[in-house]
């Protein structure tokens, strides 16, 4: 496939998103910074278009808060397969060239690129790597189709069936555990302890992420299973869904019991919640906020705040959650390297 037909689903693929009206232009937020990527065609009087794009990025600064961002990164790319074209340099000289420093709410970057070398060539001073663009533009010049991230096997996956029935039995469990006179009793024979393990009881592995110990308990849970569970699901399918779930669910439970004191017992989803956690957090490093309506920065920013109070908090099985992390990003991998391969 010829560079102009494949570079729009390349960028799309990756998670930026075409400027409403203008060919070959592209967004992508990550927090802090708002790129904006600007794909000149070599062949063509591009200068104008050049000029009218640093126009577009000197108004699109001043909404920056409408992203959540407070820099702007403007890269400007000349696409041209000999590489006759002028240096960059002699682009962005003149008395009306914007130079910036790193440090200051906007920068532009000026490339060419070489549709037959798939090679970018930066102005001096400036960077030949932002946010993969050059990746992308290689993979566009090579005739690398975009990737179609397809993981279900049902055309489509309306209703997040499998995220309700597991918060249905996690509420009914807590009932019957509340109100039946036996909340000691159930929480000692199901929950998740070394003792029970050491004794062959395996079942735990499973029944320990249904089980809570209270209303509130079970509400901060389920937050995060109603963002991350509903946006899974629907990327994944049911089945492959509970099968990331219970995984990560599983190693939670596998790393506290190997590696905790041994002494007491451990309920909760939190374990496979953390699961959902790292691979979202995976995903969005990959296809950035498209899927998980956040970016990727900010995926990690609370992945690394909701661990790093677990070990702060009295209480919280952090090495279940770790372990639910761990395991939820290992799964989603080997699920995303199994589609490829067929």
């Amino acid at each position: 496939m010829a560079f102009w037909e494949t570079i729009d689903g390349q960028m799309k693929s990756t998670g930026f998103r075409p400027v409403n009206h203008k060919p070959n232009w592209y967004w992508r937020a990550e927090n802090p910074v708002l790129y904006l990527v600007c794909l000149m065609d070599g062949r063509t009087d591009w200068r104008e278009d050049h000029m009218t794009f640093a126009g577009f990025s000197r108004s699109m600064e001043k909404r920056l808060e409408e992203f959540f961002c407070t820099r702007l990164v403007a890269v400007s790319v000349l696409v041209d397969k000999d590489g006759e074209k002028p240096p960059v340099d002699i682009v962005e000289s003149g008395d009306n060239a914007p130079v910036h420093d790193y440090n200051e709410t906007f920068h532009r970057v000026f490339w060419q690129f070489s549709t037959e070398t798939a090679r970018v060539t930066a102005g001096k001073g400036q960077p030949d790597k932002v946010l993969g663009i050059e990746k992308i533009l290689a993979a566009a010049a090579r005739g690398k189709a975009p990737e179609v991230l397809v993981l279900r096997d049902t055309k489509e996956q309306k209703y997040p069936v499998a995220t309700a029935v597991i918060f249905v039995i996690c509420a009914i469990l807590l009932a019957v555990t509340m109100f039946s006179g036996h909340r000691d009793e159930i929480l000692w024979n199901y929950g998740l302890s070394a003792e029970g393990i050491a004794r062959g009881e395996y079942y735990r592995f499973i029944t320990s992420i249904f089980l809570h110990s209270g209303i509130m308990h079970l509400a901060s849970n389920c937050g995060y299973l109603y963002y991350f569970g509903v946006r899974s699901e629907k990327l994944l399918g049911t089945g492959r869904f509970l099968l990331l779930y219970l995984t990560a669910g599983i190693c939670g439970g596998l790393l506290s019991v190997f590696l905790g004191d041994g002494y007491g017992v451990s309920i909760g989803a939190s374990g496979a919640i953390y699961g959902l956690l790292g691979a979202m957090l995976l995903l969005t490093k990959k296809r950035g906020s498209q899927y998980t309506g956040m970016s990727y920065s900010t995926m990690l920013l609370l992945a690394a705040t909701a661990i790093c109070l677990g070990f702060f908090e009295p209480n919280v099985d952090n090495l279940g959650h770790i372990g639910g992390f761990l395991g939820g990003m290992a799964m989603f991998w080997l699920l995303l390297r199994e589609k490829r391969g067929k």
